[in-house]
């Protein structure tokens, strides 16, 4: 299977360096993370299927490195599907302006904490799906979408591309999570901490 082309379909957003990654009128997405089985990221694979067989012109662009890399490299040949597999981005100029020009980006980890590439992805006006069994729907809030199922990302991708405020849904959530709160909030988990342990002392 192979996206189709249809110039206009989704509105560009991204800076010059989006030629680098997709074609005009391609949805830009972007999956940034360890391929290693941890994080799934063969279920990025399966939404750009998933977001192609709708009719949307999509390219997926993987950054990052693993074990898994070579099977989700074979996956994408013998799919048919618009994977650009980039390695790991140590410019992080380069990175930021991926994560900027991507229309939606991909956190599909099942056992993710807090998620710093998530927030990077939200500070750069980029909305995220994420998967609804880790810590990362509370960090996305409304700026993202959590799918359920693995059948479900594709669906959650499409549904973001609908919405003409994401990016700045997605920098408004961002601004939530200064280093001042995340300290503050750090903190605070120490302090109830050793008040339980104190109280059981």
């Amino acid at each position: 299977m192979i996206c189709s082309r249809r110039p206009g379909t989704i509105r560009r957003c991204g800076a010059d360096g989006r030629r680098r990654w997709a074609a005009p009128g391609d949805a830009l997405l972007a999956h940034c993370g360890r391929l290693s089985a941890e994080k799934r990221p063969g279920r990025s694979l399966a939404a750009l299927a998933e977001v192609c067989a709708a009719g949307v012109p999509a390219v997926l662009v993987v950054a990052g490195g693993g074990p898994l890399r070579p099977a989700l490299q074979a996956e994408a040949a013998e799919r048919g599907l618009p994977v650009r597999f980039v390695g790991h981005l140590r410019d992080r100029a380069e990175l930021a302006a991926l994560l900027a020009t991507a229309d939606v980006a991909l956190a599909p980890g099942p056992i993710e904490t807090f998620g710093l590439g998530a927030l990077e992805a939200l500070a750069s006006g980029t909305p995220v799906v994420v998967s609804a069994s880790s810590a990362l729907p509370e960090v996305i809030g409304t700026a993202g979408l959590a799918a359920r199922s693995d059948a479900s990302y594709g669906a959650a991708v499409r549904a973001l591309l609908d919405r003409p405020d994401r990016r700045a849904a997605a920098r408004a959530r961002a601004e939530l999570f200064p280093w001042s709160a995340s300290v503050a909030g750090f903190l605070a988990i120490i302090t109830a901490g050793r008040a339980h342990a104190s109280r059981r002392t």
